[in-house]
């Protein structure tokens, strides 16, 4: 707030003299509004806006325009004399000079997102309502205040309802909304407050209050009043927790003393010991009754002993006096008194049987009435008779009397020995006597012991008030129990610990194991007074059977441990489970003392009873009773922990028809709540709606989870409630269990972890089961079971063959066999073959070997053949002998006529898929079963539950499509092998036949043979004549032989007819019958898997139903699509998110029913897609909340939601949010460039505020009319001046305050466009994080700008004409290179981006652009927030600010100085590329390397754990000019001039002895040091205590003396001066060989030199140089043209069409340079 602004509004301030309160003056002296009509703006709003935003709006109109202060509050205000011109001025001058300087330094140590600025020019309600705006975008979580839900006006509820009925009664009172009930919580109506103080005491209804989202019920106003105004001390962890007022009572050795110090261990609580807290009273009591006894007793024996020694005298003297037979009758009577008084003086009470607590000794008290033996103390009594007898009997002696002498006076004190001795033996019996108090004692020491403990409890302030003490074995009786009723000190809770052995002998046992030795002891010296003489026999008889015993005993033990370890391993028991193996401790041996422990026992038993009745009928206790038999102390303390905290846990109860009407009620009133109701599937189950309350297992049993690691839908008519949400149990056993532990089967500490995957797959055989089922075991990584597959694997070892009805059509004949035959069949062919070709050569006893021969292949091919028929009787005969078990059969049975299997098989192959490794924790996925409704039921039944079943539903004709082709393949393999056989078979027997012709033609040409050679030898005895005759006769013969032969064979081997076959079965006729066999069983497999589905359903199992008949890859992709929710959204399996409107969030948030989320108003699934900039809310910009899990989540849109929905886990998972970082950018570009619409668009889409100059100084007009800047704006507005930059840049920086800039952003349209400007916000700190250029060419604009001008939603006219836009563009062009090259070289935050591209390219890149800036930011600000380096490149960071806030190292970089010791200069390079941040201070580093080092350890490099630290500043080398050390002449320089660097690293020698230059000089240690060249001076600047202090040799080379250029030979000259560029225009001469038309080349070569030579000149001008530069780009067209020429101008003449388009226009102004040559100046 400017000064004068501050002057001016304290001036005006005016103050309440009676209250105090301070108005400004828009408050006690507004401007007047003009009316407007309010009626009709109502009713429009009325129908557009919400009821609560209408609520909102007037709060807002109220606050901002306030109601006009009563006349007397403003008659009566006054002004303050601080509030005088002079005090304010004086004020503001001490608060800028004193407290603002703190103040920024506070601030700049303050995480900056924090920081918060406002406009103190705006009214208090407009800042307030800002501050509130800017809170919102931090994820702040509002102050939960408690609401009273008992209003006075209501019904009054009665105060002994009962708890539940109150509980259901008090939860829809003042509720958020419907199905958003009160729920309880663990104190029901427990008191809060008075159980932080350590009472419990019940609340009453009309005190109950609604907190966060449960109810409590208070039990006084007091304690209301204490709940209002804090609620959370008496509700945070411990609490709630017993107040630790209890009683531990038992009989004696139950353990009463170790329980109570293991419950004061856990509740920090004290052990009062009654009994040693009365001990010292009874002692008090104990040395009073002594005292007396040791009076009265003391008196008693003075007179006794006095009587004793009178009598001795008296019995004396007679003795004397008479010696005559008399004196025995006197002397009788004195030996009696005397015997009398002997027997009292020596008897002594035996010592009683000894009990024993703890291992210490007790003596019992006498039982009542019980007669005491006399003693002396008893005799001490002067009153008794029998002294008295004997004082009578001895006076009334007559002679005696007579007889007497006074004898002398006898003297009997206390002091006498006989009186001592009688005295001890009186105390010693009454010592042992026992003392007992009165039960009011015992209750006035018990109730001063409590008042000290919670004394102790109220010195913690925080602490309760009562409470945390324990009573150990008190109150013992039932009388002191009515005391302690009466006093008010009743423990809440009273424990008993019963032992229900037999006859108490579990506790005797434990008596007789502590206490055996000193019982032993006992019973020995009792044993020994019995029988003292057979005691020795009967214990050395004892202790040998004991020790036998104890033998027999630990070889039992040992065996018995054995058998059960045996059963253990064997799996026949379970170890957890087995009863505690360790023998009984042995019972201690009949006798009074194991009489008098019972005796104890059985008194307790006696007084429990009434004890129990009085505690229960005069208070609201209810004992709680542990049983100790063969139970150790954890266990039994468990069990009281439970029992004590029992009452504060929540508890679970059945779902009744009292919870249904409640849902009801609720999901009717929130349809007519919602103004847009959701549409709701039709097919959705009601009792698994989204919108039910379902518990953290959903809808499936918990208890089934918990034990069986199976997700089992729970039945819902069997379901319960546990802290207000449902649970679906399997069964009313499963319930029960549930309610009787609920916390035992939900998760605790994390949610519950699905088990791995089960899934079936279902279909029709030829639907694609084994297909899919394999590439979802493939995908998803789990088993594949194929049921049937497994059913063969279990038989196979018998069968050998896989069985069924699909495996008996593969079956086949043996060919092994008949390919056998064949082959011996071919062999004997073959060898027949040759016989008959050899049969001329063979002789007549060849025959009969062909004949055996014959014989014996014949009985061959029977062999052979009979062969395959023995082969398969013989198989089939194995498996008939082949024995089956049950289950073989069974399964036999099941493959081969699809009979069902028996459930105990089923059970055996089923449930080791889903209890044993490696499936239960893999999953699987099991085809083909179940196959029948019953194997479903099966499944249901038995607990076997999937996640899921997967359906193939294929059309009859899509599987004979697909079977019917391999089943057709088959057919014709069999066709072909059939063909086959009957060929060969054919071939066989037409074999078979010409072997046997040609046999029968070998034998009758045998006998022709021989006939013919009987007639040669005839013939041979006749003439030459007859034989020429018989020649003929004979040819003729042979030809008749030759017929005959073939005659004969002809008639012996006739054709054999073919036999009659069955027909062959046609393609097409194997086609319709395989077609009706695969509809047969298709038909089949539907029916079955209808009823499965059928079953399914039934069994609440999710069913997937896919259309197999498509193509594989889109099975699998909608199988893939269908299978996310159970895969990809599996650990989101049992979470459940309740979608709720926009109002009803921003109620529960305010009334603190429910809390927002780590996310904030962040979208989390935008998150995870990497958005960083916070989606917009507010009117127009709608928001779609979610609760899960008490917390409330914002959307961005509704698909998001659903998304969140369906995996809440998988957005849960990424980090929280980065802090909000509003966008700062700024877009400029020439005119028409798309500034203002992508401003517009980023305006619109993110809510950020678009800034234009002209738009700032009109908001400051509208806003702070009556503010300095407005009204110095104002004063230019009104003469027509131009606005200056500085109150243009300064009403930008007032705008910038406005909190939709600080908390969405701004984006500047168009500027800044100016060097000036630049400057101005630099100064202001107006940075953006990113210019963005759009560039077009000129072109571009002025096409635009007419398009605009044509447009036709142009509704007024615009300054965009031609010659504007020109002038615009010109200024544009002339500006922005100094723009550009600031940001690009001070904040490389410069960003070109091409504007001619679509606007959406454009938008797009743009949005990387700012999302990419602000990402940084938010990195940036959560690093420094984690107390972590960041880099601080392209933070926009002024120099100024760097400067301030640079750390210990300055612009040195700290990595390499702390790594390598070298002195880096980072100042060199002026930009923040690596740069960061650590600790408030700015550090520098040499590189990217030396930056990623530092940003991951920094406090390795800055103090205090940098091993270096930077030196002094007068330590640091710092490089001059030569001319700055020529100014600090006749300071010498060092090792005279040479360069140090070049001399060390030379390793001192005299060839590295070199001149520095005199321009590179370095000042280090007020010495200066030339150097050889930039890069030795950079070395010694970073290593310069390595070459600063060196000593050159005596011995140094001689020094070089310039030598004037105009005393060097002409060569020497040359080179020096004009060398460099003769040699460069040379070389471009040769390069290019200039020759230029009508000239020679060696002119042309003479020009083109002189034109390079003046081009460039460094000499000349930069006019001068352009120009030659623009000649000789024309020299070198020019010569061009002969090229051109050349190679266009042909012979043959060219139409001009023909020739190239500019032929003509080159050779025109190639004739036209004839005779013209080229100007040299």
């Amino acid at each position: 707030m400017p000064d004068k602004d501050l002057e001016i509004k304290r001036v005006s301030l005016r103050v309440d003299p009676i209250t105090g309160d301070t108005y400004t003056k828009e408050i006690y002296n507004p401007e007047k509004p003009e009316k407007k009509k309010k009626e009709s703006d109502a009713e429009e709003e009325g129908e557009e806006e919400e009821e609560e935003e209408e609520e909102e709006g007037i709060d807002e109109e109220g606050d901002e325009h306030m109601s006009e202060l009563p006349t007397e509050v403003i008659e009566r205000l006054v002004k303050r004399p601080e509030d005088l011109p002079s005090h304010v001025i004086e004020n503001i001058k001490n608060y800028k000079s004193n407290l603002l300087p703190l103040l920024e330094d506070f601030m700049a140590d303050h995480d900056q997102q924090y920081l918060v600025e406002l406009d103190g020019n705006q009214p208090s309600p407009i800042l307030f309502k800002q501050l509130l705006q800017r809170l919102h975008c931090f994820i702040t979580r509002p102050a939960a205040v408690p609401i009273r839900l008992h209003d006075n006006e209501e019904e009054e509820i009665p105060e002994d309802i009962d708890t539940d009925e109150l509980m259901r009664t008090l939860a829809p009172k003042e509720m958020v909304a419907p199905r958003f009930r009160w729920r309880r919580s663990r104190w029901l109506r427990h008191c809060p407050v008075a159980l932080y103080e350590g009472n419990i005491v019940q609340g009453k209804p009309d005190l109950s209050v609604g907190f966060l989202d449960k109810l409590y019920c208070l039990s006084s106003p007091q304690a209301m009043e204490k709940f209002l105004k804090n609620p959370r001390p008496y509700l945070l962890p411990t609490q709630p927790r017993p107040p630790c007022k209890i009683s531990v009572t038992g009989p004696h050795m139950s353990g009463k003393t170790t329980i109570s110090h293991l419950l004061a261990q856990k509740y920090g609580a004290k052990v009062l010991d009654i009994e040693r807290l009365v001990q010292p009273k009874i002692e008090e009591e104990k040395e009073k009754t002594l005292a007396k006894v040791r009076e009265e007793t003391t008196e008693h024996a003075i007179i006794t002993v006095k009587t004793k020694l009178k009598e001795q005298q008296e019995a004396e003297e007679l003795e004397r006096a008479e010696r005559e037979g008399d004196q025995t009758t006197d002397q009788g009577e004195t030996t009696e008194v005397d015997t009398e008084t002997e027997k009292g003086k020596g008897k002594k009470t035996e010592p009683a049987p000894v009990d024993v607590e703890g291992g210490r000794l007790e003596k019992p008290p006498e039982p009542p009435g019980e007669e005491k033996i006399e003693d002396p103390k008893e005799e001490a009594d002067p009153g008794e008779p029998p002294i008295t007898e004997e004082k009578t009997e001895v006076s009334q002696t007559p002679e005696a009397s007579k007889r007497t002498v006074s004898p002398p006076t006898i003297d009997v004190d206390a002091t006498h020995p006989e009186v001592v001795t009688l005295v001890e033996a009186a105390l010693k019996e009454a010592e042992n006597q026992s003392f007992s108090l009165s039960a009011d004692v015992y209750i006035d020491i018990a109730e001063k012991a409590i008042q000290d403990t919670e004394k102790d409890l109220r010195k913690n302030a925080t602490g309760p008030l009562c409470g945390g003490w324990i009573l150990d074995n008190f109150p013992q009786t039932r009388d002191q129990w009515m005391v302690m009723v009466e006093r008010g000190i009743v423990p809440d809770d009273a424990i008993c610990l019963r032992d229900s052995s037999e006859n108490g002998n579990f506790l005797v046992r434990r008596w007789y194991k502590y206490n055996k030795d000193q019982i032993e002891e006992l019973i020995r010296l009792r044993k020994a007074t019995e029988e003292a003489e057979k005691l020795h026999l009967a214990e050395e008889e004892r202790v040998k059977r004991e020790e036998m015993e104890r033998q027999a005993a630990e070889e039992e033990r040992k065996k018995r441990e054995a058998e059960r370890r045996k059963k253990i391993e064997s799996g026949e028991i379970s170890e957890g489970l087995s009863v505690q193996a360790e023998l009984l401790d042995p019972l201690p041996p009949d006798g009074p003392e194991l009489d008098s422990e019972r005796e104890k026992r059985k008194e307790f038993e006696r007084e429990w009873p009434a004890m129990q009745a009085m505690i229960t009928g005069s208070t609201t206790i209810e004992p709680i009773q542990v049983e100790i038999e063969k139970r150790g102390e954890e266990e039994i303390f468990d069990e009281l922990i439970t029992s004590l905290e029992e009452k504060f846990k929540y508890h679970g109860w059945e779902y009744s028809g009292m919870d249904v009407d409640e849902e009801e009620e609720d999901l009717e009133a929130s349809r007519e709540a919602e103004d847009e109701e959701e549409e709701e599937e039709e097919d959705e189950d009601p009792n698994r709606s989204k919108k039910k309350p379902l518990g953290d297992v959903n809808h499936f049993c918990p208890v089934s989870m918990y034990e069986r690691n199976v997700l089992w839908p729970g039945n819902p008519e069997c379901s319960a409630r546990y802290r207000e949400k449902v649970y679906y149990l399997a069964n009313d056993e499963a319930r029960e269990k549930f309610l009787k532990n609920s916390q035992m089967y939900l998760p605790k500490k994390e949610p519950l972890k699905s088990p791995a995957l089960r899934l079936l797959m279902l279909g029709p055989k030829g639907s694609g089961k084994s297909l899919h089922a394999r590439y979802l075991a493939n995908k998803l990584n789990i088993f594949h079971i194929d049921f049937r597959e497994r059913l063969q694997e279990m038989i196979i070892a018998k069968t050998k063959k896989k069985i069924g009805p699909e495996y008996e059509e593969d079956k086949e004949e043996p060919e092994e066999e008949e390919e056998g035959n064949d082959d011996e069949e071919g062999a004997n062919a073959e060898d027949v073959e040759p016989a008959a070709e050899d049969e001329d050569k063979k002789k007549a006893d060849d025959s009969e070997t062909a004949t055996s021969d014959d014989e014996t292949e014949n009985e061959a091919e029977r062999r052979q053949s009979v062969k395959p028929e023995q082969a398969e009787d013989k198989k089939q005969e194995e498996e008939d002998e082949m024995e089956y078990t049950e289950e073989e059969e069974a399964i036999k049975s099941y493959l081969e006529s699809d009979d069902p299997l028996p459930d105990e098989l089923m059970t055996k192959i089923l449930t080791d898929w889903w209890n044993t490794e490696p499936f239960k924790s893999t999953g699987f996925v099991l085809e083909g079963f179940p196959r029948t409704s019953d194997e479903a039921k099966y499944l249901a039944e038995n607990g076997l539950y999937p996640d899921g079943a997967v359906l193939l539903n294929v059309e009859d004709m899509d599987v004979v499509g697909r079977l019917l082709p391999p089943k057709l393949d088959k057919w014709r393999v069999k066709r072909d092998k059939r063909l086959a056989k009957k060929n060969k078979k054919k071939e066989k027997a037409k074999k078979k036949r010409d072997a046997a012709i040609e046999k029968r033609r070998a034998e009758l040409t045998k006998e022709r043979d021989e006939r013919r050679a009987e007639r040669k030898a005839q013939k041979g005895e006749k003439d030459s004549d007859e034989e020429a005759e018989e020649g003929e006769e004979e040819e003729e013969e042979e030809v008749e032989e030759e017929e005959d032969i073939e005659a004969v064979l002809a008639e012996e081997f006739e054709e054999e007819e073919e036999e009659d076959e069955e027909e062959e079965e046609l393609e097409e006729d194997a086609v319709d019958r395989l077609k009706n066999d695969l509809a047969e069983v298709y038909d089949n497999d539907t029916n079955r898997l209808a009823d499965v589905q059928q079953t399914l359903e039934e069994a609440l199992i999710p069913r997937i139903e896919l259309e197999g008949g498509r193509k594989p890859h889109i099975v699998r992709y909608l199988l893939s699509k269908n299978l996310k929710p159970y895969v990809d959204f599996r650990h989101s399996r049992f979470e459940r998110v309740y979608a709720i409107s926009e109002k009803l969030a921003t109620k529960m948030l305010r009334v603190g029913y429910k809390q927002p989320s780590r996310f904030g108003k962040w979208d989390p699934v935008q998150m995870k897609d990497g958005e960083c900039i916070q989606p917009m809310q507010g009117p127009g910009y709608s928001t779609y909340p979610a609760i899960y899990r008490g917390h409330i989540y914002y959307f961005a849109s509704h698909d998001n939601r659903d998304m969140f929905i369906q995996d809440p886990m998988s957005y849960l998972k990424q980090p929280s949010p980065k802090p909000v970082v509003p966008i700062r950018i700024a877009v400029i570009g020439p005119p028409k460039s798309g500034k203002t619409t992508m401003a517009t668009r980023f305006a619109e889409t993110y809510g950020l505020m678009r800034l234009s100059l002209g738009e700032a100084i009109r908001q400051v007009m509208l806003n702070q009319p009556k503010s300095t800047l407005a009204m110095a704006i104002n004063s230019y507005m009104v003469r027509g001046q131009t606005i200056p930059d500085e109150l243009t840049i300064q009403a930008l920086e007032t705008t910038l305050l406005d909190m939709r800039c600080q908390t969405r952003g701004v984006v500047f349209d168009g500027f800044p466009m100016s060097k000036r400007q630049i400057d101005l916000m630099t100064q202001k700190s107006i940075i953006p994080i990113r210019i963005v250029e759009l560039e077009i060419d000129s072109k571009e604009t002025m096409v635009r700008g007419t398009k605009d001008r044509h447009s036709p939603n142009r509704a007024y006219p615009v300054h965009d004409s031609a010659q504007i836009l020109a002038i615009k563009l010109s200024n544009y062009l002339r500006e922005i290179g100094e723009v550009r090259k600031w940001y690009k070289e001070q904040h490389k935050n410069f960003v070109n981006m091409n504007g001619n591209r679509s606007k959406w390219w454009v938008w797009h890149q743009l949005l990387d652009v700012a999302r990419k800036g602000v990402s940084q930011i938010q990195l940036y600000l959560q690093r420094v927030a984690d107390g972590k380096a960041s880099s601080v490149a392209d933070m926009c960071i002024t120099p100024q600010e760097f400067e301030v806030r640079l750390g210990d190292f300055g612009q040195y970089c700290p990595v390499n100085l702390a790594n390598k010791g070298e002195l880096i200069d980072c100042s060199v390079n002026p930009t923040l590329e690596f740069a960061a941040e650590f600790r408030g201070h700015y550090y520098k580093m040499a590189g990217q390397e030396e930056l990623e080092e530092f940003l991951h350890e920094p406090e390795k490099y800055v103090p205090p754990l940098a091993p270096v630290k930077l030196p002094a500043r007068h330590l640091l080398p710092r490089q001059i000019t030569g001319v700055q050390a020529k100014a600090m002449f006749p300071k010498p320089i060092e090792i005279q001039g040479y360069c140090p660097v070049t001399y060390l690293d030379g390793k001192c020698r005299y060839e590295a002895i070199i001149q520095g230059d005199r321009e590179l000089v370095v000042l280090y240690r007020d010495n200066l040091y030339y150097f050889e060249n930039e890069k030795k001076l950079k070395k010694f600047m970073r290593l310069p205590e390595k070459y600063w202090n060196l000593t050159l040799p005596h011995k140094l080379p001689p020094k070089k003396e310039p030598i004037a250029v105009t005393n060097i030979p002409m060569l020497g000259f040359m080179e020096q001066t004009v060398a460099t560029s003769i040699n460069k225009a040379l070389t471009a001469v040769g390069s290019l060989k200039p020759k230029y038309p009508f000239l020679s080349v060696t002119r042309s070569s003479q020009i083109y030199f002189a034109y390079h030579l003046k081009a460039y000149n460094p000499k000349s001008s930069e006019y001068v140089r352009k120009k030659y530069k623009q000649k000789l780009m024309r020299f070198e067209e020019t010569c061009e043209l002969i090229k051109y020429l050349g190679n266009n101008m042909t012979v043959k003449y060219k139409d001009p069409k023909a020739r190239p388009i500019d032929f003509d226009f080159k050779l025109n102004q190639f004739m036209a340079l004839k005779g013209i040559e080229p100007t040299p100046t």
